[in-house]
């Protein structure tokens, strides 16, 4: 089975700017340009796969509060034969948080996954400046093993960061209408929030499916937290950072 590396990346600072496709509405998130600070940190080469969440379970005794969709591509308790390098999916924010800290680690922010798939040069894909589908799986039925596609890797040899899977980031948003203020943080409320980066296998048919496919780098998905039950989507994964010691 595949092991989990880490590649060091040194203290960076960049001019964070999002893009956002709104179909209704607005978006009240902070979209930029605003300086930003990345600390020095290690970051997984590759999303955390069937295998490897396989492990932390049987290391951890992990359960979920509530289980509903919870892995639900396994059978018997584990990912099918073939399957083991593959992204974990179906889990939940809380779900991959749990992973994170069993390890030490945790998930990046939204700021850090930009600066990990840009690098400091700001790179608008992960491998430069141009849409490449030959570099990403997009348009496909299934995800791939996490380390495919070696020629589509950002500028610190991080793979898959565009398509394959989504991946999760860390902050959890409120909207403005609910009372709960508009950054990270504040009181549950109905409409909280998160942010997904880097597209994935799966490209929808038309203009009103979720945008997917192959996704650059500045471009978030906002993603409502209905629970555990509806969160666990089988397009959506993660991979972790960790601080440099000392931090």
């Amino acid at each position: 089975m595949l092991e989990q590396e880490m590649v060091y990346v040194d203290a960076d600072a960049y001019i964070f700017r999002v893009r956002h496709r709104i179909m209704e509405g607005d978006c009240q998130m902070d979209h930029g340009p605003r300086l930003c600070a990345v600390p020095p940190l290690w970051a997984d080469r590759y999303a955390v796969t069937n295998q490897m969440y396989f492990d932390f379970i049987a290391e951890s005794g992990y359960a979920p509060a509530h289980s509903r969709n919870f892995l639900k591509h396994w059978r018997n308790g584990r990912c099918l034969p073939g399957e083991e390098d593959l992204p974990v999916v179906h889990i939940s924010q809380d779900d991959a948080k749990a992973y994170a800290a069993f390890y030490g680690k945790r998930l990046p922010s939204e700021t850090e996954w930009q600066y990990l798939a840009a690098g400091p040069e700001k790179l608008r894909w992960p491998w430069g400046g141009e849409k490449d589908y030959r570099k990403c799986n997009v348009h496909g039925a299934d995800p791939e093993k996490v380390n495919s596609r070696p020629e589509g890797v950002s500028p610190f040899g991080l793979y898959h960061m565009c398509g394959n899977v989504w991946e999760f980031t860390a902050e959890r948003y409120y909207d403005a209408i609910t009372g709960g203020g508009t950054g990270p943080g504040g009181a549950e409320a109905d409409h909280c929030f998160i942010t997904l980066r880097g597209g994935s296998f799966y490209t929808g048919s038309h203009y009103w499916h979720t945008e997917s496919g192959a996704v650059p780098n500045d471009a978030h998905l906002k993603m409502h937290l209905l629970g555990d039950a509806m969160d666990r989507l089988e397009t959506v994964g993660f991979r972790c950072v960790k601080d440099e010691p000392g931090r």
